[in-house]
């Protein structure tokens, strides 16, 4: 996320909280929360909103966000990995894991569960 959506993220949750937000609001959230999806924060921000009169800091984001990833991941099979890689563990694990990193980022959902995409 860069710093300009860490911005729109807060101006988010000043919708809901009447929070005022300034540089020194964007570099800390962005500090804490920057390197998560934007759209996953956004959706985690709408949640604690829906469920929760507290005020959000970024470890309710982080929180949600860890939650909703590990929710795609529960929910999905990875494809099993190219059939020339069963005889090297190594890449073997490494496509596993990026397939499974695909999943949590919610790239790949359709495909990992053996879906077309296009259908």
């Amino acid at each position: 996320m860069t710093i300009e959506e860490t911005i729109d993220l807060l101006t988010a949750a000043a919708a809901f909280d009447r929070r005022t937000v300034g540089k020194a609001d964007a570099v800390a959230w962005h500090a804490v929360v920057g390197d998560l999806d934007l759209d996953d924060c956004r959706a985690a921000v709408l949640a604690h909103y829906s469920d929760s009169t507290d005020w959000l800091m970024p470890a309710h984001v982080r929180k949600r966000v860890r939650a909703m990833r590990r929710d795609r991941i529960d929910r999905a099979i990875p494809a099993a990995p190219p059939a020339e890689l069963a005889d090297n563990p190594g890449r073997y694990r490494a496509e596993l894991k990026r397939q499974i990193h695909e999943i949590a980022d919610a790239h790949s959902l359709d495909r990992a569960i053996g879906q077309d995409p296009a259908a």
